[in-house]
């Protein structure tokens, strides 16, 4: 079996998580550097991004959201698979964050409200409606580690260079629990960030659909660039 299609899994960019400084042409070639033909754009979906939109419709709130995704896309000219995600927080939960994958634009359009709601009602709302849920870097500093029964599985390995993320005791976690899918994501942000992390396929990911097929077959190995993490530790301008 032949895994050598990559494909990211957690990717932020400039328009829409306010943490993020890399713009949609930026992480197209960035991506295309690294060898990637398929990206899943997570932008932060929570009251804190949208705090400057609290006002509006949700309509308007969903509108804004998607917009990173669709500036990436835009930018990838059909070089680069783009695909939606979201790295959802909800009230009150500091930075205990959840991967939603699979679940394609018209979703956060007809659900605007997904944000809003409590991680059981919305672990239940994504997997009706197809996609899965999965806990964002577990063991990060702030985070609260999830019921095994609302989650589909867990970022075993999160890439962020200046985070520290305790991928080694996600790991050992998730050993506990045999019907977790274990993931992997550079959690990019950055421009100084190296793409680290995501699946190796042995076809390119080229819809939402198409992921939660290979998910959930395990049809894939993690991609867990060490290295790679470690050259973006030593570039960040801002330590």
């Amino acid at each position: 079996m032949s895994y050598k299609y990559k494909t990211e899994l957690h990717c932020h960019t400039k328009h829409v998580s306010r943490c993020a400084d890399h713009d949609a042409e930026g992480i197209v070639e960035a991506y295309l550097k690294a060898g990637y033909s398929s990206i899943v754009i997570t932008d932060h979906l929570s009251a804190h991004t949208l705090e400057h939109l609290k006002e509006r419709p949700l309509s308007e709130q969903m509108e804004f959201f998607v917009s990173g995704y669709r500036k990436v896309k835009e930018a990838a000219r059909g070089r680069l698979n783009v695909l939606m995600g979201a790295e959802v927080n909800f009230a009150g939960t500091m930075g205990t964050d959840y991967l939603m994958l699979g679940l394609e634009e018209e979703f956060y359009h007809r659900c605007p409200d997904v944000y809003l709601q409590t991680k059981y009602w919305t672990a239940s709302l994504v997997r009706n409606n197809g996609g899965l849920f999965f806990q964002a870097h577990p063991f990060r500093c702030n985070c609260a580690v999830t019921e095994d029964w609302v989650l589909d599985g867990i970022e075993v390995f999160n890439g962020h260079p200046t985070q520290n993320n305790h991928n080694r005791i996600a790991r050992e976690w998730a050993k506990e629990y045999p019907k977790f899918i274990c993931i992997s994501g550079s959690d990019h942000h950055d421009a100084f960030m190296e793409p680290t992390a995501g699946i190796l396929t042995e076809e390119p990911v080229v819809s939402e659909k198409q992921l939660i097929e290979v998910l959930k077959s395990g049809r894939f190995e993690l991609i867990c660039d060490r290295e790679a993490r470690e050259r973006s530790r030593i570039a960040n301008p801002y330590k």
